[in-house]
């Protein structure tokens, strides 16, 4: 949560209204708010006569007044705080209006989220802190200098344009307008202005707007200086990257266009190097976005002493980054990568926390790879995703094999929606055991895809297409309603635990597919226990534990998967009361190998019990293990030292089996597992 709060100004006169702002307000769990409510446009002026705030939110119905009425009064006033308008009513004509009258942003009033508000506000500030940047450059330049949109319309003018204009045509309220007319007719030739005559400048701007520069001759050494001095300051921020200050996309699109352009006449080979970070949201989530500012501040601080002669680093927008290198020869280029990937991932420490993101780099070579910039950049986006998707390294360089791979996942997304209708998928079971008796507890279902071309196919291999295709929604509800209904069939009152993807954690209606699936199964709530793993929970925060409270409140045990592999374990564990946690199988795995293993274990596990909140540790694999869970008084147990994952068809006979029986049945090889498939559930 931010340290400092974000202080608002509510102008509203109905209570619904208000009710409706404030419930959205309290959705934002990364930003905190200070909010000043008043009732009248009048009461707001007041208060802003006496008091500074950092972003006004207003009705469009003020009484006897407009929203936009309001918003021109402030503006008159001299007051420069970003307004964001709020209306029930529709129309452009209102939305262009209120923008024309100085409104930093227009939401409509169904629209409003706590994720929309919160969006609304950090734009309406970033808006703003730009604004003051323009204004502070323009005003301390003695040339008259005024920006134009790409309808000709004025948005920002110096005083020294105001004095020319005066002295053009007088106390005419519309002399700004005329003046901006006038130079723009001229363009390039000198002006008369009253006893004045003024050199017209004329500079386009890459949206279509223009940036107009009035000189007055009489001075016309200290004149260019200016203007060449307000011509760079001008450029540059329509060039870079503000948060940055590296190049922008458009500087970045003008450089490669005429690198290739230089490259095509001299020979030269050309790399192109795109790269993000593979945890930028996460960031964002768990620290919040001025944490992610600072990464992407400390990013380009360390990327720029790495640049050799020539190079060319640019900040796309979010976390994309590009650079273009001149090849030297054949390693230059994924040395260049090497380091870049090394220098970004080093940690980077805020207000006392440290982040380490990880950076993924994708390399395309200009000519082999592409001769156009679109064709270039995006074989090295995908060359970037195959590197994320990789293990060992951190850069890929571009092949014509990755179009095979595209094709790979596609026919394995349609081979997905079949299996899904065929009845290809199955359920195995791995049991869960009471750490203290042995007795079992219950069983984690895990899925599995026999495919007819394929065999039997690891989740890994299939549930990221899943997700990207979107079809994990309707794969989460059948594993959800085929390990319900087989639980109720089930002799005995056993528990059964299903892993729930992080998309469907955050579905809006994943409370109510979990309540009907009870009821058409008939299975009691008390026996299923839903498992999220960190990385479900942080894509969404705030909806993710939205829909666990009203799953919770279903009956169902909630339990946290794989605890102490993320960021943010201990402020999830204070933000949800969870069931159960499961501490991760790296944890029980490295006791016994080093001192400093067995420490953290015992603090992770005594966490669980300081907090009441059972513990199950996964990975048991070894009688030594199993000893050392028992000694922390660890809740249960589960891993292979108990047996491998089985068709859950085949468990019902186990129970009838003495304890000893079981666990020596259990551990017979099982043909469908393997030790990368039995710890992938159905996310």
């Amino acid at each position: 949560m931010n340290a400092t709060a974000i202080r608002l100004l509510i102008v509203d006169d109905d209570d619904e209204d208000l009710y409706l702002i404030n419930d959205a307000l309290s959705e934002v769990v990364e930003a905190r708010y200070d909010v000043t409510t008043v009732t009248s446009a009048l009461a707001a002026m007041g208060k802003l006569a006496a008091n500074s705030y950092d972003v006004i939110i207003s009705d469009y119905r003020l009484g006897h007044v407009t929203g936009i009425d309001f918003i021109r009064n402030v503006r008159l006033a001299g007051i420069d705080t970003p307004v964001i308008l709020l209306t029930g009513l529709s129309g452009s004509l209102i939305d262009k209006a209120a923008l024309e009258a100085g409104a930093s942003d227009f939401l409509p009033k169904g629209s409003i989220t706590g994720a929309v508000l919160d969006r609304s506000i950090r734009y309406a500030r970033a808006h703003a802190d730009r604004q003051r940047l323009l204004h502070a450059v323009l005003k301390t330049t003695i040339s008259g200098m005024a920006v134009l949109d790409s309808k000709n319309v004025l948005t920002l003018w110096n005083p020294s344009f105001t004095e020319f204009a005066e002295a053009a045509f007088g106390d005419d309220g519309e002399r700004l307008r005329k003046l901006a007319e006038l130079a723009m007719q001229s363009r390039q030739l000198d002006i008369e202005i009253g006893d004045r005559t003024a050199e017209v400048h004329c500079m386009a701007l890459p949206d279509g707007g223009h940036v107009l520069a009035l000189h007055d001759v009489t001075a016309r050494v200290t004149e260019l200086k200016e203007r060449a001095l307000a011509e760079q300051r001008v450029r540059k921020i329509a060039m870079h990257d503000t948060l940055t200050a590296l190049p922008n996309r458009i500087a970045f699109n003008d450089r490669l266009d005429e690198s290739i352009k230089e490259a095509e006449v001299t020979g030269q080979r050309l790399a192109l190097l795109s790269f993000d970070f593979n945890r930028f949201k996460e960031v964002n989530d768990l620290f919040g976005h001025a944490a992610g500012d600072e990464l992407l501040r400390t990013a380009a601080h360390r990327l720029i002493p790495l640049l050799l002669a020539g190079d060319f680093a640019a900040r796309l927008g979010g976390d994309e980054f590009v650079l273009i290198h001149h090849v030297r020869n054949d390693e230059s280029s994924t040395e260049l990568a090497r380091r870049v990937a090394e220098s970004l991932s080093l940690p980077v420490e805020y207000q006392g926390r440290v982040i380490e993101p990880g950076v993924s780099i994708g390399i395309a070579y200009f000519p082999e790879h592409g001769h156009r910039r679109e064709e270039l950049l995006a074989n090295a986006d995908l060359a970037m995703y195959r590197a994320k998707s990789g293990i060992g390294s951190s850069y890929c360089v571009f092949d014509a094999d990755m179009d095979e791979f595209i094709r790979e996942r596609r026919k394995i997304a349609h081979e997905l929606r079949n299996a899904l209708h065929n009845g290809e998928f199955e359920l195995y079971c791995q049991a869960q055991h009471r750490a203290k008796s042995g007795d079992l507890a219950g069983y984690e279902v895990l899925l599995r895809w026999r495919s007819p071309a394929r065999g039997m196919v690891p989740p890994h291999d299939f549930i990221l297409i899943a997700e990207e295709t979107g079809l994990i929604k309707e794969i989460d509800e059948w594993v959800l309603r085929a390990s319900c209904l087989a639980a109720a069939k089930w002799s005995k009152p056993l528990k059964v635990a299903v892993n729930v993807s992080p998309r469907a954690i955050c579905h809006p209606g994943i409370a109510d597919t979990i309540r009907n699936i009870l009821v058409e199964t008939g299975l009691p709530p008390s026996r299923l226990e839903v498992e999220v793993t960190e990385t479900a929970l942080i894509n969404d925060l705030s909806r993710a534990l939205h829909n666990l409270r009203q799953i919770k409140a279903c009956g169902v045990a909630i339990a946290m998967d794989d605890f102490g592999t993320g960021y943010s374990s201990l402020s999830l564990l204070s933000s949800f009361p969870f069931d159960k946690i499961k501490i991760d199988r790296s944890f029980i795995q490295a006791v016994g190998q080093n001192e400093r293993a067995g420490s953290i274990f015992r603090a992770v596990a005594g966490m669980g019990k300081a907090l009441g909140v059972p513990v199950l540790v996964e990975g048991i694999e070894t009688g030594e293990q199993l000893q050392f869970a028992q000694a922390l008084e660890c809740d249960e147990v589960q891993g292979y030292y108990y047996g491998r994952p089985m068709p859950e068809l085949d468990i019902e006979r186990l129970p009838q089996l003495d304890p000893a029986a079981a666990v020596i049945e259990q551990q017979k090889p099982a043909k469908a597992a393997s030790a990368s498939s039995v710890r992938n559930a159905a996310a």
